[in-house]
């Protein structure tokens, strides 16, 4: 073969594999496109993509705060006997003697002759009026040291003034006629218990039917010494200079929380303290902190609430509240 023909022939053949791979180029270029659009998502498709999930990720953190808001709800218990304050009477300490009526408990101090508190819960149910007064004043047979009787006020110029009183026992003649033992007696002023005294037991009965309870503890302050009171009768029966009262109150979200009395959305409390004598004055110039009666008194008020709910509602009272 001629060297000129050789030189075509090879020249054919390049041109040969150079068209096979030109082909082979195409046909790698033509599928690889397909391959990425048909499995693979795009920027544009992925952004699109997580346009649309979003709002279901939005809304299922939503409804995880609703269930936990519902679930974590603060609800306060009213324990039974939230009423009694913590005093020595728990450890049986001498001088202490709590004693348990029907519907109200004391603890009697018979170095004053007297009960330095009496506690009841009294609910807005218990505002009907079932029996009159009973007056039927008497010894209390089950103070072991024996109570003050009738003769230590006789002509004394004090009244036999109630604790707990006897119209907010008024529902249950049991209950009223137990109101008169004299181990719930305590000499007031005669014009203080017919006046402020009696006043601010009017407002807590209207305050039970507001709010649907209320856990009251009232008594002497007996800060001092027996021997540096002055006393009446044969058994010296300590005569007070100031009584204090605390009124603690569910506050109920609705009237569906109303419906379980038991346990509240939330509670508040205030006290009082106002000077056994003749008082002009309103009893909401006498108005006190639990914390501050605390004070005054040695005892532990609502003591069965979570101490973070007590520390609040003892320290602070918004009177507007109460008004």
């Amino acid at each position: 073969m001629s060297k000129r023909r050789k030189s075509q022939k090879n020249i054919y053949y390049a041109i040969y594999i150079l068209c096979f791979i030109l082909v082979t180029l195409i046909v790698i270029l033509n599928v690889t496109p397909k391959k990425t659009s048909t499995n693979q998502i795009s920027p544009k498709q992925t952004t699109q993509t997580q346009i649309q999930t979003k709002p279901k990720t939005i809304q299922t953190e939503q409804a995880k705060t609703t269930t936990a808001s519902k679930t974590t709800e603060n609800i306060i218990s009213l324990t039974n006997g939230l009423e009694i304050p913590l005093c020595p009477a728990q450890n049986h300490t001498e001088d202490h003697e709590m004693r348990k009526f029907k519907n109200y408990t004391i603890c009697y101090r018979e170095s004053y002759e007297q009960a330095e508190w009496s506690a009841y819960c009294l609910s807005d149910f218990q505002l009907e009026k079932n029996t009159d007064r009973t007056n039927d004043f008497r010894v209390d047979p089950l103070i072991s040291t024996g109570s003050a009787d009738l003769a230590d006020y006789r002509k004394s110029g004090f009244d036999r003034g109630h604790l707990t009183p006897a119209a907010d026992m008024s529902f249950d003649e049991t209950a009223m006629s137990e109101t008169f033992y004299m181990s719930n007696m305590t000499p007031q002023n005669p014009q203080f218990n017919r006046g402020i005294w009696k006043d601010l037991e009017a407002q807590v009965r209207i305050w039970v039917k507001q709010f649907g309870k209320a856990y009251v503890v009232s008594g002497p302050v007996l800060n001092k010494k027996a021997t540096s009171y002055t006393t009446i009768g044969n058994n010296n029966v300590t005569i007070p200079e100031y009584f204090y009262k605390v009124i603690l109150v569910p506050v109920y979200k609705d009237n569906e929380d109303r419906k379980s009395p038991d346990d509240t959305y939330s509670v508040m409390a205030i006290g009082f303290v106002i000077p056994n004598q003749n008082c002009s004055d309103s009893f909401w110039i006498f108005t006190k902190s639990i914390d501050d009666i605390e004070e005054l008194t040695n005892l532990d008020f609502y003591s069965l609430l979570p101490d973070d709910i007590e520390d609040n509602i003892e320290a602070f009272y918004i009177l507007d509240e109460w008004k």
